[in-house]
């Protein structure tokens, strides 16, 4: 009897086993778990904490309980340890002893999740201005310890999702005021830790913000400086989007960019973007847009370099001084101005260079007090951000056309047989500018259809007289013009008769004309009639001046 005894001790104990050892545990925080150890052939077995019996006070004073061991079909020893999952407990190490011989189970670890951290990537996307697609991460949670949901606080709306994701809509939202989001995950201990994202609802600005286009020119680089002020709209209403197109006149596309729209802190969006090369006009279109839609009133930008000048005129002033005039051409856009004008002034006789000018109007004056000797040419070329335009020009000359003869005296001076001698006399010449003097004076007689013209050059304008020789009886006609290099003058006309007058009679009045103006000279006879005869001869002039 006593050998059956020992013998099956020593059979139990030379088959000493774990049939269940602890197993690696993750809770929540609060929550109660249990640890389990089964061993055959052994006599006891005792849970440790560590290094620690766990029935010592520490670790019951910590919620770990050894419960009651007992036996399983008489062979199987079987103990269990209840914990109370305190935050001080987590990551214990839990393993078995069982005796006799201090055969010693594998470790498990008592992992505890208290509440979740906060969700990341938390982002948004807009549907629309007044939509906007809520997304996030869930954050790391234990095996088998889930995330139950998530609470999510907009405003003054609380929402409970289960997704990670969530549409958040407003109607008739303030694009002034900033929006605040809290999203905190769920699980089976609490509200976790929230994760804030903020955003302006957004919507179309009722007035568009002022944008500015500015052409840069270097050289021939030409970029164009683009900013938007929206320091009176809201921050909901800024644009998100800008894009900057180049067109040609016919609206063809030649270039299209996009601009950052970071706001600085003088509450400008600014970009600056290159104009295609050999462009001398084009069309820049500016568009904004935001989730709310894309700005309506958005002006287009015209540049160009400046068009031709028209009407150039020039006239003297006070005998010395040249006044140049011209139309301004057209602009494109108004936003673009002509900044000057190059004047350059050429001698039209030798076509040298006399001097180029900057003139900020369209009118230019400089003196010369030889005016009345020169031919110039004008050439006027318009200035703006583009650069130099396209030239125009015209020649002017200042010498004038002599003034027509306005008081001229016909004295009969003696009666031929055939001929009647009469004397002219043009008195002195008064001049406005001497650039009108006259070179020459042509004098023209006509009676009955026969006529005859002699041109003399003028020495002195202070007595111009001359004799004319035409035959008796007859009506007639004498026409004097003065001329220099400008051109000729209205003729001064005068009409006379070569009858011979009643004895006696020494004054006759007779008609001339300048023009269309009608003249009455005194015509002085002399008292003694000859024979007359009706023997035509040639007229002959005889003129002297000085």
């Amino acid at each position: 009897m006593l050998f059956t005894v020992i013998c099956g001790f020593l059979i139990r104990y030379c088959l000493a086993e774990y049939i269940t050892q602890p197993v690696s545990v993750n809770t929540s925080v609060n929550s109660t778990v249990t640890f389990t150890c089964e061993a055959t052939g052994v006599s006891f077995i005792f849970f440790y904490v560590g290094e620690t019996p766990a029935a010592e006070d520490i670790n019951a004073n910590r919620g770990f309980t050894e419960l009651g061991q007992y036996t399983i079909n008489g062979t199987i020893r079987r103990r269990q340890l209840s914990v109370h999952a305190r935050e001080i407990n987590n990551n214990s190490i839990i393993h078995c002893i069982a005796a006799p011989d201090n055969i010693r189970s594998d470790n498990a670890t008592l992992t505890i999740q208290g509440l979740l951290d906060s969700v990341v990537d938390l982002d948004y996307t807009f549907i629309n201005g007044s939509s906007v697609l809520l997304t996030w991460t869930a954050p790391y949670t234990l095996d088998n310890v889930p995330i139950t949901g998530y609470y999510i606080v907009n405003g003054l709306v609380n929402i409970t999702t289960t997704n990670k994701s969530i549409i958040l809509s407003a109607t008739n939202p303030d694009p002034c005021i900033l929006n605040n989001v809290s999203v905190s995950p769920i699980n089976d201990v609490g509200i976790g830790s929230s994760n804030n994202i903020s955003f302006y609802y957004e919507r179309v600005p009722l007035i568009t913000p002022p944008v500015s286009v500015v052409p840069v020119i270097d050289g021939q680089l030409i970029s164009l400086n683009i900013s938007i002020d929206v320091s009176t709209i809201c921050k909901g209403e800024y644009p998100i989007s800008i894009t900057v197109s180049i067109l040609n006149t016919d609206n063809t596309v030649l270039d299209s960019k996009s601009i950052p729209t970071q706001v600085n802190d003088q509450l400008m969006i600014t970009g600056v973007i290159t104009v295609p090369n050999n462009l001398n006009t084009f069309i820049v279109n500016v568009s904004l847009s935001n989730n709310g839609g894309t700005f309506d009133n958005v002006s287009s930008f015209g540049f160009s370099k400046v068009s031709p000048v028209t009407n150039i005129n020039s006239s003297i002033d006070s005998c010395s001084t040249i006044d140049i005039t011209w139309t301004a051409p057209p602009t494109v856009d108004d936003r673009v101005p002509i900044l000057y004008y190059i004047l350059r002034i050429y001698d039209a006789i030798t076509g040298s260079l006399v001097t180029t000018v900057a003139v900020y109007d369209t009118s230019y004056q400089f003196v010369d007090n030889n005016l009345f000797i020169h031919r110039y040419t004008y050439v006027i070329t318009g200035v703006n951000e583009l650069g130099v335009g396209i030239s125009n020009n015209d020649t002017f000359s200042y010498q004038r056309v002599p003034r027509a003869v306005e008081n001229t005296s016909l004295d009969i001076l003696s009666y031929t047989q055939d001929v009647v001698i009469v004397q002219f006399y043009i008195p002195q010449i008064i001049l406005e500018c001497t650039g009108e003097a006259p070179e020459h004076v042509t004098i023209t007689v006509q009676c009955n259809g026969t006529g005859s013209s002699t041109t003399y050059q003028i020495r002195n304008m202070n007595d111009i007289t001359g004799l004319i020789s035409v035959p008796q009886y007859q009506q007639c006609n004498i026409s004097i013009v003065f001329s220099n290099e400008a051109g000729s003058s209205e003729p001064f006309i005068l009409a006379f008769d070569t009858y011979p007058p009643s004895p006696n009679i020494t004054n006759v009045t007779t008609t001339g004309t300048i023009g269309t103006n009608t003249v009455h000279f005194n015509i002085t006879t002399a008292t003694t009639q000859l024979s007359p005869t009706a023997t035509p001869v040639s007229t002959t002039l005889n003129v002297s001046t000085g």
